[in-house]
């Protein structure tokens, strides 16, 4: 039986989906972030290595060379995996493998190639319009030079508010307090040595989770940040429609840890979107993960159609 796989690799973690010839999901696993142009390749080809063996091990199978493979990630541009095969096929052993933008799989998923506006905010950010072989871009730059609205930009300026709060340059107890129990410390002094010794950018973006909490108490400050939040991701999604020209309005797709159906986020970006945004016709989750449409990527590229239009049904019944 020939096996194919999917690959979601961000900047906090990375999914595998493994699949057989027929489309069946046959196992999932999940390592750390192969983000390699942050995380370091030693990191980031361990992550993939640990995804691969705990899919291969729910699975049962022994370990074995894939068919094919489909290597989705927050390191490669869209349209412009071919540079980043060299480095993947360090920890992927596939017959055939290719390599494309982690926002491309949210778009076959959902949309299978239809014009369509896809947002991705987890560890970073970015906004694509996408229509035949065509996309804009906008934001995605980087944690450095932008990603606004993703966990790390919310992260950091959590961060740096629960600094300033500490330093009674503002006053928001309850935020401090929620912040130094995320990183379960008595002061914010420790974070210096918290974010030398591990993955910097997934251990600040962690600090988002803290702000939904707050949020979720009614917390002021918490409640400002998603604000922002929303309004930067509101602003990349006009920004890219507009530059699409599009005839009519096109779903808005998104995906990615903060923008979680069940997340506060989801909800304030969507009634910004219906308040405020003509070019989006309506804003849905991504129907699966972006693993599971990578994998059925995988098949179609190896030529299993059916296979692939199998695995995307049953993909969406899937929950990682």
């Amino acid at each position: 039986m020939e096996l194919f796989a999917g690959f979601d690799g961000g900047g906090t973690k990375t999914l595998c989906v493994l699949a057989d010839e027929n489309g069946n999901i046959l196992g999932t696993g999940k390592g750390g972030p192969s983000n390699y142009l942050f995380c370091g390749q030693e990191l980031a080809a361990q992550s993939v290595r640990d995804s691969i063996e705990q899919a291969f091990s729910q699975a049962g199978v022994a370990i074995r060379p894939l068919r094919g493979a489909y290597m989705c990630s927050a390191a490669t541009e869209i349209y412009c995996g071919e540079r980043h095969v060299p480095f993947f096929s360090t920890c992927i052993d596939a017959q055939q493998l290719t390599c494309n933008s982690d926002i491309v799989p949210v778009w076959y998923g959902a949309a299978q190639g239809a014009p369509a506006i896809m947002t991705i905010s987890g560890t970073g950010a970015a906004t694509y319009a996408c229509w035949d072989d065509q996309y804009a871009k906008s934001s995605g730059w980087g944690a450095l030079m932008g990603d606004e609205g993703s966990g790390y930009d919310v992260g950091h300026k959590a961060v740096q508010i629960a600094t300033r709060i500490y330093d009674k340059r503002e006053s928001d107890d309850e935020f401090l307090e929620a912040i130094l129990k995320h990183y379960d410390i008595d002061t914010p002094r420790a974070l210096h040595k918290i974010f030398r010794e591990g993955d910097q950018r997934s251990l600040v973006a962690s600090a988002t989770m803290a702000v939904f909490e707050l949020y979720n108490k009614g917390n002021k400050t918490a409640q400002k940040l998603l604000e922002y939040a929303a309004d930067e991701i509101v602003l990349a999604v006009k920004t890219a429609g507009r530059e699409a020209n599009f005839t009519s309005p096109v779903p808005l797709i998104v995906s990615g840890s903060l923008l979680h159906k069940d997340r506060a986020l989801y909800g304030i970006v969507e009634e910004k979107i219906k308040n405020n945004c003509d070019v989006v016709s309506h804003m849905l989750p991504a129907p699966m993960h972006p693993a599971v449409a990578a994998a059925a990527m995988a098949l179609n590229e190896a030529g299993r159609v059916s296979a692939s239009k199998a695995l995307l049904e049953k993909g969406k019944l899937l929950d990682l």
